[in-house]
């Protein structure tokens, strides 16, 4: 495909980013097919493997779509190559292959970023729990997101359902930070370099693609895991720095910080518990663990991701 005109607007590439997840491939690529509107005359579809065994190659093969493999482990890595597939003039959209786009998904972010030319958008990434969960991991907002007004100007990034301008990054010398491995991250940094350096993250209310949470991550020790994670993650990233005396400090800062909060939410947590107040409970246990993600991570103890169990390989022969 070569680029549009400018009276036809931007092509765009559709970057799925996968990994061993094949059987959820053919219905996503469908779904993006009958949600982009009017961008799908001026779209492909790329399936960004970070398997190492290249399992989403025949699948992209029997799809009709373009396939990148990106063998370095890790999600920033796997972002990386969608970036560098794009084509000169070429917006990049991406979606995790655990998400179906919503009608008109596509047609929103590109009208964002028509209108400022921005050099990301951000969508909206709408968490479906399956019938019979646990209504204290529901009301607890363990995988919400907030949904924020079109045109509104963003300091920070989630990377679920985004449009990067990938010229504009490559400008302003902005990548996803690969050697973060299988650790996570990616998108807060990539964030804060893209405003750092002086562009701007935009929201499209209107973007929708919902992730239809399995039940596998519908357990408490599943979501405490994640948001102790988080935590841990967040200390860590806050406090890189080359400079050894510096990222002592910063580490105590979010030490100290992590303690605190840790007391309070858990004070609050108890007597919301003796209150009965269900909701306020799941809230402030949550925060409750993210603060103990907080002081694990200043004192260096990370783990990569959040034991998420690896995906089985349904490839094709």
């Amino acid at each position: 495909m070569s680029a549009a005109t400018p009276d036809e607007g931007p092509a765009v590439l559709v970057a799925v980013t996968t990994f061993r997840r094949t059987e959820l491939l053919p219905p996503l690529v469908a779904a993006i097919r009958d949600a982009t509107g009017a961008a799908g005359t001026r779209m492909r579809i790329a399936l960004v493997d970070n398997d190492p065994e290249r399992s989403a190659s025949a699948v992209a093969a029997g799809l009709g779509v373009d396939y990148v493999s990106e063998p370095t482990p890790g999600i920033a890595a796997a972002r990386q190559a969608a970036l560098d597939a794009a084509r000169p003039g070429e917006l990049v959209a991406m979606v995790d292959d655990d998400v179906v786009p919503q009608p008109g998904w596509l047609d929103a972010l590109l009208r964002v970023w028509a209108a400022e030319h921005p050099a990301v958008v951000m969508g909206y990434v709408e968490y479906v729990w399956p019938e019979g969960t646990d209504p204290w991991i529901v009301a607890g907002g363990f995988m919400r997101r907030r949904r924020r007004i079109t045109g509104q100007h963003l300091d920070a990034l989630a990377t679920g359902n985004v449009l990067i301008d990938a010229a504009q990054v490559r400008q302003l010398g902005v990548s996803f930070d690969t050697n973060l491995g299988l650790a996570g991250g990616e998108d807060m940094l990539f964030g804060r370099a893209i405003l750092a350096a002086g562009g701007s993250i935009i929201a499209s209310a209107d973007s929708v693609v919902r992730d239809e949470v399995p039940a596998a991550r519908t357990t408490r020790e599943f979501v405490r895991r994640r948001t102790i994670s988080q935590g841990q993650m967040r200390t860590r990233l806050l406090t890189r720095t080359s400079s050894t005396p510096r990222r002592i400090l910063l580490r105590g800062v979010h030490l100290l910080g992590g303690v605190a909060r840790l007391i309070v939410f858990s004070a609050r947590g108890a007597l919301a518990r003796l209150r009965g107040d269900v909701a306020a409970h799941a809230v402030l246990t949550r925060r409750t663990w993210f603060a103990q993600g907080r002081i694990l991570g200043a004192i260096g103890h990370v783990t990569p991701e959040y034991a998420r169990p690896p995906k089985p390989n349904t490839a094709p022969a």
